[in-house]
């Protein structure tokens, strides 16, 4: 009786679903599945009732396959291991990554949610969790995959709308890093080689081989013997399914005569790289030297960096790095950490 009195007092306007009540509130009101479902706007204004309407029809409406949708939980872990083949192995395995860093922080009661009751409230619930534990790129992410799960259930009509859209992607925090010193380089692996450890000579040359190389730690453990040439080696990046050079500065070259005559296997299938990552040796030996802390991929920031203060320039450079832009990046990149490269480069100009 109450539903049918209010009803009474809805009049309609001139956009169809859209109805005025009598004190002046705007409501929209729509028949699923032979029952009249309505939700106040709340608002006043005709325009800003009408604009609001698009959206507030697909939730009243829902979607006709909502009830095969299952949980947060169950779409996430769907989506990350989906076979998709627009996806790259390594993307792919990402958001494998992000699915488990999503799960350790959405509150239980949220993650066995059907996925069209999940609220926006709930998916804020969860990113100031998330947040606190997780740089900004790698929430964005996590937000990314996020929005992912939502659409794949649109798509397949079991969800009207997703939640995720109203969540906005944070600001990428600027690293500010300066590279160690070539002094400070030699003690950071003759600290690694010092430990005397089954694994210290595999993790030393593995830091030395990315810092000497610019490869990406993904590009380096795929190369094997057979892809180092006379003056170059083959790198096959997984990024953007490029097959492309690196030159072998005289470092690189020295290292894996070293390597050779040490006796590790290298026959033209062995893997160059003895050990999967030094990263355990790597952040040990920041810590024991009182150095800044060094990444992996930071290595790849070392041979850039060294390579700009020699005078490659940036187009050349970008290509060693496998960038597709001429340089673009590498400029942003690295352009603030060479300032002496700058200045010489600033005296050969003519006016």
């Amino acid at each position: 009786m109450k539903t049918k009195r209010k009803s009474t007092r809805l009049k309609k306007s001139k956009l169809e679903n859209l109805f005025r009540h009598e004190n002046g509130t705007y409501y929209a009101r729509v028949k699923v599945n032979g029952k009249s479902k309505e939700r106040s706007l709340r608002t006043e204004d005709y325009n800003l009732a009408a604009s609001l309407m698009p959206e507030t029809l697909k939730e009243l409406r829902g979607a006709a396959e909502e009830h095969r949708a299952g949980t947060l939980a169950e779409a996430l872990d769907a989506e990350a291991h989906r076979e998709d083949p627009d996806l790259k192995p390594a993307t792919r395995h990402y958001y494998q990554q992000l699915a488990k860093s999503i799960t350790l922080t959405l509150p239980e009661p949220i993650a066995n949610k059907r996925l069209p009751q999940v609220t926006v409230a709930d998916l804020r619930t969860w990113r100031d969790q998330h947040a606190k534990g997780a740089s900004n790129t790698r929430h964005n992410g996590a937000l990314a995959l996020l929005r992912r799960v939502w659409n794949r259930a649109i798509e397949r009509r079991e969800a009207a709308t997703n939640p995720a859209d109203a969540l906005k992607r944070l600001q990428p925090v600027k690293r500010k890093w300066q590279p160690p010193t070539r002094e400070e380089f030699a003690e950071l692996v003759s600290s690694i080689l010092a430990q005397g450890k089954s694994h210290s000579k595999a993790s030393a040359a593995a830091v030395e081989f990315l810092a000497y190389t610019g490869l990406r730690i993904s590009e380096a453990q795929a190369v094997v013997w057979g892809d180092i040439q006379d003056d170059h080696l083959i790198r096959r990046s997984a990024k953007n399914d490029m097959i492309g050079s690196v030159p072998l500065i005289p470092a690189a070259k020295a290292l894996l005569t070293r390597l050779k005559d040490s006796g590790v296997p290298h026959k033209p299938t062995d893997p160059v790289l003895l050990i999967k990552s030094p990263r355990i040796a790597l952040e040990a030996a920041c810590e024991r030297l009182k150095l800044e802390h060094i990444r992996v991929h930071d290595l790849r920031h070392i041979f850039a960096t060294r390579c700009l203060e020699s005078g490659v320039d940036f187009p050349t450079l970008a290509g060693w790095l496998g960038h597709k832009d001429g340089g673009i990046l590498a400029a942003k990149d690295y352009g603030h950490l060479v300032p002496k490269h700058s200045a010489q480069q600033a005296l050969k100009v003519l006016a």
